[in-house]
């Protein structure tokens, strides 16, 4: 049995603000809901933290069990022996390179703008992280949030050389697609909880009231590992394993500005859906993903379950997919993420060679791009977002990765533009400095 009470007299703002304010705060927002904590109880370093809870048969709605038992982040740089064995890498080190996993007895759940919910797996756990929260009733302001350049931004043209790399092999049929990304580095300050205020814009309503109402990020978070932190805006969800070996990956493939004129706006999203190059490059990625999915799959079960369409976000419209499957029985979750690893959508196509070209021409290894970071629930279930539109905190500094698919067809300074398009919520924190390129 678990605890489950109201945090009563106290806002949901100003219970957010406390939680930023203590050792390992998160913030999560997944499909399941919007959570909060802090003081995690126990640090793993593994892809499943705990392989002894397993998924469940089934999950009974309303049952106050089904919160995240431990919140964390799987690097891209974990993976990259996954598929071969490593190779020399001269590049400095990535500035996450393991996997982390933080456990909370007890966390807050939003479900209003009112009082949240206190949820824990025993009354004390409850009480303590009531008595933290009620020492510091500090409403989220983000004023301490900021940015500014830490190095000069990388020159367009360095990344257009890089893509044109990439279209040589690729017309040799070496792949048929790569995603490459750029590396901006920056100096931070503010608590990762009120740099996720500041990303997210969400006005007077609060960051709470304003993820309820469905706006901000699809899949945000803000987690602070203590030697490390995590902002996140990502929309794009990785892995979900659930109830009776329900699998699904949401990829996404293809980008367009969102524009202030009404009219404009819709004829983006309508060129989106309409691009042959862009309709390419996400059955391509599809593929990969039923492929990946299919090794550890019941006989039939993968599926697209729906036709490719465009999502519209606050700063970006994408294109996006849901491929679905039902285990085998007797899969547990560390095989899972082993076969889908990094995803086909961040890496390319053949995805071991994608890999390779990665290494060979970004300049700087990952780290957390392109990986994962999420929730394992207290019902076994797991939740990861795709780790792109991510901030990583070190020691007042931070790195933002900025990608996007290589194609036959694809144009190099098209391909700069839509780092900058993934880049545009920096704009909040940066200000004057804009992103100069």
């Amino acid at each position: 049995m678990t605890y489950r009470a109201r945090l009563s007299g106290v806002s949901a703002e100003v219970a957010l603000g406390a939680v930023s304010t203590l050792p390992g705060a998160f913030w999560l927002r997944s499909d399941s809901g919007i959570f909060a904590g802090a003081l995690p109880s126990e640090r793993r370093v593994a892809f499943d933290p705990e392989p002894e809870l397993r998924l469940p048969d089934v999950v009974e709605p309303g049952d106050g069990a089904h919160f995240p038992r431990w919140v964390g982040a799987l690097p891209y740089e974990a993976v990259r022996g996954w598929e071969r064995a490593p190779v020399p890498d001269p590049r400095p080190p990535a500035w996450m390179q393991e996997p982390i996993w933080q456990r909370y007895d007890a966390v807050l759940a939003f479900d209003s703008a009112e009082q949240p919910w206190l949820l824990a797996t025993d009354e004390g756990a409850a009480a303590a992280l009531e008595r933290a929260i009620r020492s510091r009733l500090v409403p989220l302001s983000g004023r301490a949030a900021s940015l500014s350049w830490a190095e000069p931004p990388e020159p367009a043209a360095v990344h257009e050389r890089r893509i044109a790399a990439a279209l040589e092999l690729i017309s040799r049929g070496q792949l048929y697609q790569v995603n490459l990304a750029r590396r901006f580095e920056f100096r931070s300050s503010g608590q990762p909880l009120e740099l996720l205020l500041r990303l997210s814009s969400p006005g007077p309503a609060g960051i709470v009231a304003a993820a309820l109402a469905g706006g901000l990020a699809p899949y945000g978070a803000a987690i602070d590992f203590g030697d490390v932190a995590v902002v996140s805006t990502s929309p794009e969800s990785f892995l979900e394993l659930g109830a009776g070996g329900y699998a699904a990956t949401r990829p996404i493939k293809g980008t367009r500005p969102r524009h202030a004129d009404l009219a404009r706006d819709r004829a983006l999203a309508e060129e989106l859906d309409t691009s042959e190059k862009e309709r390419a490059e996400l059955a391509m990625v599809i593929d990969i993903e039923r492929s990946d999915l299919g090794r550890l799959a019941q006989p039939g079960s993968v599926r697209l379950e729906a036709p490719p369409s465009v999502v519209t976000l606050p700063t970006v419209h994408h294109r996006h997919a849901l491929v679905t499957a039902r285990l085998r029985a007797g899969v547990g979750r560390a095989e899972v993420l082993h076969a889908l690893m990094p995803s086909g959508s961040v890496t390319g196509a053949p995805k071991v060679r994608a890999m390779d070209l990665i290494r060979e021409l970004e300049a700087r290894r990952r780290g957390l791009y392109t990986g994962a970071l999420g929730a394992l629930y207290t019902s076994g279930q797991l939740e990861l977002s795709m780790a792109i539109r991510c901030l990583v905190l070190r020691g007042g500094s931070a790195e933002y990765f900025s990608g996007g698919g290589i194609v036959a067809d694809s144009d190099p300074a098209a391909e700069v533009q839509e780092t900058l398009w993934k880049a545009e919520q920096l704009l909040s924190l940066l200000g004057e400095q804009g992103l100069r390129h």
